[in-house]
């Protein structure tokens, strides 16, 4: 749901052409079917891609929120996670790498020898056990709110760079008021 409040601000700021997401409901390692048809899944949403256009993928891995960013197009994939800072897991790995190379043979488009991953090890880190989610959401709110699309350079190095109460509850309070929003029609 949270992911439509960013569509908002997308569509507002005209933005829309540059940043997409995709559902964590159909690339989810849990009843989301095998890697096989989650590599699908995911390339149909990017056979509809603009040219440059990063698509955002929240996941869950059973336990545990991470966002990927993927430019399809350059065969660009950042990680971000908020608890280790560590790379994705082999099976995600596999999942998104399929996906691009479907997508670029349905386009007919060339394939280059190796899709590059970046672990985003600056991202702000999660102190508890239960944030992940919400430092998904916080790192998407960036993004999105990047006209230059930057996040990378800014998230490259390790840094001290944390949300704290403050910016966690802006999330909330945005999230809430978007679902008031929606369901006191």
């Amino acid at each position: 749901m949270f992911i439509n409040v960013l569509q908002e601000y997308l569509k507002k700021h005209k933005m829309s052409n540059m940043v997409a997401f995709v559902d964590p409901a159909i690339i989810g390692a849990i009843g989301c079917g095998t890697v096989g048809d989650r590599s699908r899944a995911l390339s149909i949403r990017f056979n509809n891609a603009q040219p440059g256009q990063i698509f955002l993928l929240p996941y869950n891995s059973a336990n545990h929120w991470t966002l990927t960013a993927v430019n399809p197009d350059s065969q660009m994939v950042y990680h971000m996670d908020p608890l280790k800072r560590r790379i994705a897991a082999e099976e995600w790995i596999e999942v998104v790498d399929n996906a691009i190379k479907l997508y670029k043979d349905k386009a007919k488009k060339f394939l280059k020898k190796k899709i590059m991953w970046e672990n985003l090890a600056g991202v702000p880190l999660q102190n508890g056990s239960k944030d992940c989610g919400l430092f998904v959401m916080g790192y998407m709110k960036e993004i999105c709110e990047d006209k230059e699309l930057k996040f990378p350079e800014k998230w490259l190095r390790r840094s001290n760079h944390a949300y704290g109460i403050t910016e966690l509850n802006a999330i909330r309070i945005k999230w809430a008021k978007y679902f008031m929003k929606k369901h006191a029609t």
